[in-house]
């Protein structure tokens, strides 16, 4: 049994680490698509900023962006400003799109975190089918392009080290458009905001969204917006697949039957003979408790006997007869 289970183990085993080796692949994958694309966009804006403090639309990107991304169209925008400025004013940038107006809003208040003097703030929108780089949470499909809302540091060297924007005050909000309806969506329930990991594109965390089409963050990140799947009924069986339930029921509760009859009746059988066993034992035991004379065995049966044994008298020859005395 030992021999014939090993090689079984040895495939189920082989099997997991295959699926669990595809897994890490394709999650290995994302992160260099999603960081790739990134760098891209952080590049051209650094590049297109130098000329300019305006809001910019970061395009054309590298034909390699696109190769990366597995062909996923990108959407970029970039804005030079300085920290105080930032502090006092924030900033209010929102576009149309194809899909209404799409943008983020920093309200006054926001710090760089590491301090910078001057910061890029650049906006990013993954469009399908790029979205596919970013998991939405189990039961909920994407209603939205995932945004990424970043900052770099524009004094620590050509490519810009990454910082965090942190709201002391009103929370940062991030404008999504118009959301994509489908009749597998479940339209009783609100959509949701989504947080993403970027180091791996799964959803992290969900929270309600503050309108519509906004929501509310704590500062940079990858945001999008999720909806709950509708959950399809189970399809109504067929009579035939119901004859067919019925007849495996009633096979499987007729072999369980003649199985609990059958263990019912050895079990009767193995208790009587042990209840006679027992009352033979016991008549035994309390007839050796009784008797006065010794037991023998004789060939195989058990037979008193006493212990002594009185011979009988016998005359001596020459001796009278007792009635002639």
């Amino acid at each position: 049994m030992a021999i014939t289970s090993s090689p079984l183990l040895s495939l189920l085993l082989l099997a997991l680490l295959c699926h669990s080796s595809s897994s890490a692949a394709q999650n290995h994958s994302a992160v260099i698509n999603i960081s790739a694309i990134e760098a891209a966009v952080r590049d051209r804006a650094f590049e297109l900023l130098r000329r300019t403090n305006q809001l910019v639309a970061v395009a054309p990107l590298p034909d390699h962006v696109s190769a990366a991304g597995a062909g996923a169209e990108v959407e970029a925008s970039a804005l030079r400003v300085r920290s105080n400025s930032l502090w006092a004013d924030g900033v209010n940038e929102t576009a149309a799109t194809g899909a209404g107006t799409a943008g983020f809003t920093v309200p006054p208040h926001v710090v760089p975190a590491p301090f910078a003097r001057r910061v890029d703030v650049v906006f990013v929108r993954f469009l399908r089918p790029g979205a596919a780089l970013f998991s939405a949470p189990q039961g909920y499909a994407l209603a939205a392009p995932v945004v990424a809302l970043l900052a770099y540091d524009v004094s620590s060297g050509p490519n810009g080290s990454e910082v965090a924007l942190r709201a002391l005050g009103a929370p940062v909000r991030v404008e999504f458009g118009n959301l994509s309806r489908s009749p597998a969506f479940n339209a009783t329930e609100a959509p949701r905001c989504v947080t993403f990991a970027a180091a791996s594109g799964k959803a992290v965390a969900t929270h309600a969204m503050a309108s519509a089409t906004e929501c509310t963050v704590t500062g940079t990140g990858h945001y999008g917006v999720a909806v709950r799947l509708e959950v399809q009924p189970p399809p109504t069986p067929t009579p035939t697949a119901m004859r067919q339930r019925w007849w495996a029921w009633t096979v499987v509760a007729g072999a369980g039957g003649v199985v609990a009859v059958s263990f019912l009746a050895v079990t009767v059988a193995g208790a009587v003979r042990w209840s006679r066993r027992r009352r033979r034992e016991e008549m035994e035991l309390r007839a050796l408790a009784g008797e006065e004379l010794g037991r023998m065995a004789v060939r195989g049966s058990r037979m008193p006997s006493a212990k002594m044994v009185r011979t009988r008298p016998e005359m001596e020859e020459g001796s009278p007869l007792p009635w002639r005395r």
